[in-house]
């Protein structure tokens, strides 16, 4: 009965705290109200465990539902930040989020959520690593701090860490981090049951780290989407083996490169005649 009542009045509080709190700017997703989490957790009484799952609940409903209608939701780190402030505890928003975030997303507010991640679960290599392809493909590359997350693990008596994780460090210090690396890391991570209903989000995270870029275009009609979204799909529904879905994806990776080298030495070309023809002109 008491932790029924503990229960109503977490309910009672995360309701409040959306009525009275300010309004995000605006988007094309109907998010109503993020509070601040010092709000919160001054009126949780106690029950902040309890009220950070209850926002994280939300946040995942909310995202489920993107995924149907077509729209962006833009405030999984937000929420995850709530719920894991309330709660540094909380493993699972620290998972999500840096399981789902593209290493390139220009939003950076998942950077605290996965720097707290880091913190409270330091033999976690996993989701410290989430945060140091973040660190170095994100938006503002900062490859020296993210090779200072990853070297703590090289003397680790922890005997399950694989010798590439131990020595990762020194790829971030080198810029060459490795897109093998971080696509099994993804792959890794399609299989877990707990990311089943989210899957849209890792056809994204690996068109964007195999260099695609797809924005504006319709997704159901561009090839490149769909192959991944069948490959992903396959592995997934255990059609597919996941080595060939690895091969095939890095092959893409190689194909893209090809490409862009291509295009490239094409605009260097044109750039030499040009020059050239003011040369003679002049």
């Amino acid at each position: 009965m008491r932790f029924l009542a503990a229960i109503i009045v977490a309910i009672a509080i995360v309701a409040a705290a959306f009525h009275f709190a300010k309004p995000l700017p605006g988007t094309n997703f109907d998010e109503s109200f993020l509070p601040k989490a010092s709000t919160v957790h001054y009126v949780a009484a106690g029950h902040d465990a309890s009220v950070a799952g209850l926002f994280w609940i939300k946040g995942l409903t909310e995202l489920g539902e993107s995924y149907l209608t077509g729209r962006e939701y833009a405030y999984l780190g937000h929420v995850a930040e709530l719920s894991t402030s309330l709660d540094s505890l909380f493993y699972t928003p620290y998972y999500f989020v840096g399981g789902v975030t593209p290493v390139d997303a220009p939003d950076t507010s998942d950077f605290s959520v996965l720097r707290r991640a880091s913190r409270v679960y330091p033999e976690n290599w996993r989701l410290s690593l989430y945060y140091a392809l973040r660190l170095a493909r994100g938006p503002y590359p900062n490859r020296t701090e993210a090779a200072n997350v990853m070297r703590k693990y090289f003397d680790s008596p922890d005997t399950t860490i694989p010798d590439h994780i131990r020595t990762i460090y020194r790829s971030f210090e080198l810029d060459s981090m490795q897109t093998e690396t971080a696509l099994e890391t993804i792959l890794n991570d399609v299989m877990q049951p707990r990311f089943k209903k989210f899957r849209k989000s890792f056809y994204t995270k690996i068109t964007k780290l195999l260099g695609y870029k797809l924005f504006g275009e319709d997704l159901e009609k561009n090839e490149d989407y769909q192959k991944i979204k069948a490959l992903v799909d396959g592995m997934a529904d255990g059609k597919i083996h996941p080595a060939v879905v690895y091969r095939e994806l890095l092959a893409m990776k190689k194909l893209q490169d090809e490409k862009k080298a291509v295009e490239e030495a094409k605009t260097a070309a044109g750039s030499t005649v040009i020059a050239d023809s003011v040369a003679l002109k002049n």
